[in-house]
């Protein structure tokens, strides 16, 4: 029984905030430069990190839980026609270690002549620390 207490105080123990602050990068390769003010979070794409995207923007604040964000923004897309697209998305992330950001982000199919949105889906973002 001396194991129970023990075990609800680890439980109890507050979670280590995590720095956002740097440059990540998602499995595709793709480079964002996350930057932290308060309670505000910047998203930006790195120039050149991706050839579809030609400017990606999100604000994001911290919510009530440790290292918890979620916010709005949008995406500038080139389509295959050549066409510059822009699209709302939303994020939803956890910076679940000083090395890793699981989360969600809303992704779009669209026209590629007019942009009309055909269909919106939640796509998982998984992001690593970049060195």
């Amino acid at each position: 029984m001396i194991l129970l207490p023990l075990i609800a105080g680890l439980l109890l123990q507050q979670l280590p905030k995590n720095n956002p602050n740097g440059i990540w990068e998602s499995d595709s390769g793709t480079q964002y430069e996350l930057r932290l003010n308060g309670a505000d979070l910047q998203v930006k794409l790195v120039p050149g990190s991706n050839q579809k995207f030609l400017q990606y923007e999100v604000n994001l604040k911290n919510q009530e839980e440790i290292n918890t964000y979620k916010g709005a923004g949008f995406f500038v897309a080139k389509m295959e026609s050549g066409k510059e697209c822009k699209f709302d998305t939303e994020w939803q992330f956890v910076v679940v270690s000083p090395e890793r950001i699981i989360g969600g982000a809303t992704t779009v199919i669209a026209d590629k002549e007019t942009c009309r949105v055909r269909e919106k889906n939640q796509t998982q973002l998984d992001l690593k620390r970049k060195h």
